[in-house]
């Protein structure tokens, strides 16, 4: 049952919808993509979902049209999901941060330090597992995963001080995303974990309501977040999956040759998305140094610290919620995309 509140969000976002349709006939043959990050032109995210927009415009001779709507025009991230959920919203280009509020079981992909590398996060997602993940997302919800991508490594910031130890995180009041499991993470190293909108979280840090957050670090330099945070580690805490979401019915009311372009049109906005993140990651470091943030790279046994301070004191939540299918799944899928990578 959808709250009051709930309900008029999702009205209001449905007048939304009409009006920038100008017709409901138009309806069936335009895809409406929300995006919750910002709309800065440099972005990763404006950047891939830009292409996805002109492959399938142009394979369809234009009888399909896409419009995307970035900085949450349409709502936030949990809301987009209700949104896509309900029909109303076509399609969205979001994380999995709210998504264990309608899919419990992807709360599995936020169990900290599980991926040592980008490409280790890649090969999982895109085998057995992601596709098995992905088939009980649609079951479940309605909604189906186009194509996972790279959205980045999670770090930690804050403006009190560096941070080089489990230790030096107690106190820390820390904005997390509505996630439950990234709530305990931060719990477990005797931080105080806040829960924010990300449209609100520059004025937060801003005005001393949280002294931290975390976010990957193309997200810190889009936001500008090194003007109001001065310390920067690099953890990499939780690897964070971008997904590019259509609503199922949506999906299939399209022609088979439509689905193919639409399908094909993902795989790109996988691939431009991905490779731009690992552009701005590399470039990121730089200008948020040159910009006067203080930044710590922890070294392996500094991270195995935090690691010991967070992992079983998450999967214990996790398996509480979902029980262990999902985690042994998701444990097996790394030690095998492990061997694969790296043969010795």
């Amino acid at each position: 049952m959808f709250s009051k509140r709930k309900l008029l969000i999702v009205s209001a976002m449905l007048i939304v919808m009409l009006l920038v349709s100008g017709m409901l006939g138009a309806k069936d043959k335009v895809l409406r993509i929300s995006n919750s990050g910002p709309a800065d032109p440099t972005d990763r995210t404006v950047i891939a979902n830009d292409i996805f927009k002109r492959i399938v415009e142009q394979r369809t001779g234009g009888e399909i049209k896409v419009q995307v709507f970035h900085a949450s025009q349409l709502g936030n991230e949990r809301e987009s999901y209700e949104g896509i959920m309900l029909g109303i919203i076509d399609m969205g280009t979001l994380t999995t941060g709210p998504l264990p509020g309608f899919f419990e079981d992807i709360m599995v992909l936020d169990i900290p330090y599980l991926f040592k590398t980008n490409a280790l996060a890649w090969k999982v997602m895109d085998g057995s597992f992601g596709q098995e993940i992905s088939n009980e997302l649609r079951k479940k919800t309605g909604i189906r995963a186009l194509a996972w991508t790279d959205h980045g490594f999670r770090h930690f910031t804050n403006k009190v001080r560096p941070i080089s130890s489990p230790a030096d995180m107690k106190g820390l009041k820390i904005r997390t995303m509505e996630n439950p499991a990234h709530m305990k993470m931060v719990e477990a190293l005797g931080a105080a974990p806040t829960p924010l909108g990300f449209n609100d979280l520059y004025m937060a840090l801003q005005q001393g309501v949280v002294d931290g957050q975390e976010n990957p670090i193309t997200l810190m330099r889009n936001m500008k977040f090194y003007e109001v945070q001065d310390y920067l580690v690099v953890d990499g805490h939780v690897y964070n999956y971008l997904g590019l979401f259509i609503n199922d019915k949506k999906f299939n009311s399209f022609s088979k040759e439509e689905q193919n372009i639409i399908m094909d049109a993902a795989e790109v906005w996988k691939a431009v998305h991905a490779g731009y993140t690992q552009v701005q990651v590399q470039r990121g470091y730089e200008e948020l140094e040159k910009a006067g943030m203080k930044i710590t790279f922890l070294s392996a046994s500094q991270k195995e610290a935090f690691r010991k301070a967070t992992q079983d004191h998450v999967i214990d939540y996790v398996e509480s919620k979902i029980g262990r299918k999902w985690i042994d799944k998701l444990l097996l899928a790394i030690d095998e995309a492990e061997a694969e990578l790296y043969k010795k």
